[in-house]
């Protein structure tokens, strides 16, 4: 359609044939016309070959605007535009664990221009922990890994200041009042992370689950409710750093370098193997061509290699994940399928 688009134009000598009545085309008009014809094939085969979207695309949060997946999509939005020459839309769907987005994405035509910044929560969790999600982690196809940040355990600042072992201690004495820890919802990678926390503890705390970060945030800074654990991204550091939010251990193998005198969970409580992190990926459909999911991959390599945005994210906390090829990143999707599932297993809250 547009080779014949380019060569209709070229018959009527107008602009939108590319200017191909330069020099020849007054003199000998056959080859003006297969001079346009070999134009446009070329410009075609040529927007075919490197899978260029033709129209805007559209970068799906499935969750609200102002949490650490949207803040990521805000940073990689400009980046990804740049990338591919298109205008990128972001657009928050937040709800049902981040369901909606996901089914938006499935239901759009699989193209290449409707992706997810997805994350296990919403799309390996969710379909495991909730009856009412009905897709499958294997609808989607993982293009790469575009951000990793490790969670925390953080309390509103009202909530005292000391080690977490004395506190787990205290919370454990009859009579203690009880507590409460949030999550983004039922099922949630901060849900089931929290029940873990909770079992090994002793403790006996009540879930309240939130339609997303934002809302949860807010809620602990107010004191309605006590704790929850939260990825190191988006504003949660400036939180800490601010007195807003107090942080008690860090649920990985390894202390920050940004909150350095922050203990493990394993330095603070002696506990094994509580190494959790959260990390965020673009998505596509399943059956996303080829082609498109090939252009898209090296979209997020460039973005690893970007320095603005690996510094950005740092800022955060966050690094810009694994540097993954096509089949790499097909084997990293299967694991992590597989690790969740073993989690949901263990804390007894899977529907299947």
């Amino acid at each position: 359609m547009r080779a014949r688009t380019l060569i209709a134009a070229c018959d009527a000598g107008t602009e939108a044939g590319l200017n191909c009545s330069l020099s020849v085309s007054s003199h000998r008009p056959g080859v003006h016309r297969r001079s346009c014809l070999g134009i446009a094939l070329m410009l075609a085969g040529a927007g075919k070959a490197l899978a260029l979207p033709a129209k805007s695309v559209h970068l799906i949060v499935p969750y609200p605007a102002g949490g650490p997946a949207d803040a990521t999509a805000r940073l990689v939005e400009p980046l990804l535009s740049a990338q591919l020459g298109q205008r990128v839309l972001v657009e928050n769907f937040g709800g049902v664990g981040g369901a909606l987005g996901i089914q938006r994405l499935l239901a759009s035509s699989p193209d290449g221009h409707h992706l997810l910044l997805g994350t296990p929560s919403d799309v390996i969790l969710a379909p495991l922990t909730r009856p009412e999600v009905k897709h499958r982690p294997e609808q989607l196809r993982l293009i790469g890994v575009v951000g990793r940040a490790p969670l925390l355990l953080v309390g509103g600042a009202r909530q005292a200041a000391m080690p977490l072992n004395r506190l787990i201690e205290g919370r454990s004495r009859t009579g203690a009042a009880e507590l409460s820890f949030g999550s983004t919802g039922v099922g949630s990678l901060f849900h089931l992370v929290a029940e873990d926390f909770v079992a090994r503890a002793g403790l006996g705390l009540t879930h309240v689950p939130y339609q997303g970060a934002p809302p949860l945030i807010q809620d602990l800074i107010g004191g309605q409710v006590d704790f929850a654990f939260l990825p190191l991204a988006g504003t949660l550091l400036e939180l800490v750093r601010q007195g807003r939010l107090r942080a008690y251990a860090l649920a990985n193998a390894r202390r920050s370098a940004f909150l350095p005198a922050l203990p493990t969970m394993t330095e603070a409580t002696g506990w094994r193997d509580f190494d959790y992190d959260i990390w965020t990926g673009l998505f596509v459909h399943r059956s996303t061509p080829e082609s498109a999911a090939e252009r898209l991959h090296s979209i997020v390599a460039a973005l690893q290699r970007d320095s603005t945005f690996v510094r950005q994210l740092a800022m955060t906390g966050t690094d810009s994940g694994p540097r993954l090829d096509m089949l790499e990143v097909e084997r990293f999707m299967a694991a992590q399928i597989e690790r969740h599932r073993r989690l949901v297993e263990a804390v007894k809250l899977g529907v299947l």
